[in-house]
């Protein structure tokens, strides 16, 4: 079975790239619990809004 777009092999970086790389891999954005709780109520709002303005939509 052929695909029409096949997979490309994952690029090998060198030089400046990779270093570059292993930089911005090092590099973690860490969050405190109360980061993270405050996202997930945030993102939680955004749901339950999303949610009530389908069901009025679907409702009409």
């Amino acid at each position: 079975m052929s695909y029409k777009f096949p997979w490309k092999e994952t690029p090998i970086l060198y030089g400046e790239d990779a270093i570059r790389f292993e930089k911005e891999m090092e590099r973690v954005d860490n969050m405190s619990a109360e980061e993270r709780r405050a996202n997930a109520e945030a993102l939680e709002k955004r749901y339950q809004e999303a949610c009530k303005a389908l069901n009025l939509t679907i409702k009409i």
